[in-house]
């Protein structure tokens, strides 16, 4: 699934697929629920925030991609562009609060990396 870039009315660009923008709304609340894993009680903890700074446009493409990925390599790429899309938010933004939003980006990364296979291949 080849990449594109979508950019916000007034953010920056951020890597998503074609699929992804063509989304209806009922289709990515169907698809899309931000930070943290569908269903799963730990995600009712997990902030679509990093110190204030909304990311739930990078958590929802993230999740776009797993619904639509079918092998290792896209899961691979999915956890890449999200990380990529968290740091393109934070940078875009700046401030004193930029390095600990990208330490804090890099634990996301780290966490879909290390504990996604199952939200990934479930159903596959």
């Amino acid at each position: 699934m080849p990449d594109s870039q979508t950019s916000g009315s007034s953010g920056p660009s951020l890597i998503s697929s074609w699929g992804y923008k063509a989304l209806l709304p009922e289709e990515k609340a169907q698809i899309c629920n931000g930070a943290g894993a569908a269903g799963k009680w730990i995600s009712s903890i997990i902030p679509n925030t990093m110190y204030g700074l909304d990311c739930t446009e990078a958590f929802n493409i993230h999740d776009y991609d797993y619904d639509v990925g079918a092998s290792r390599a896209d899961k691979e790429r999915a956890d890449r562009n999200l990380l990529m899309n968290l740091l393109t938010l934070i940078n875009h933004q700046g401030g004193w609060l930029m390095l600990p939003r990208q330490w804090r980006a890099m634990k996301y990364y780290n966490a879909v990396q290390l504990l996604g296979d199952e939200a990934f291949f479930k159903g596959k």
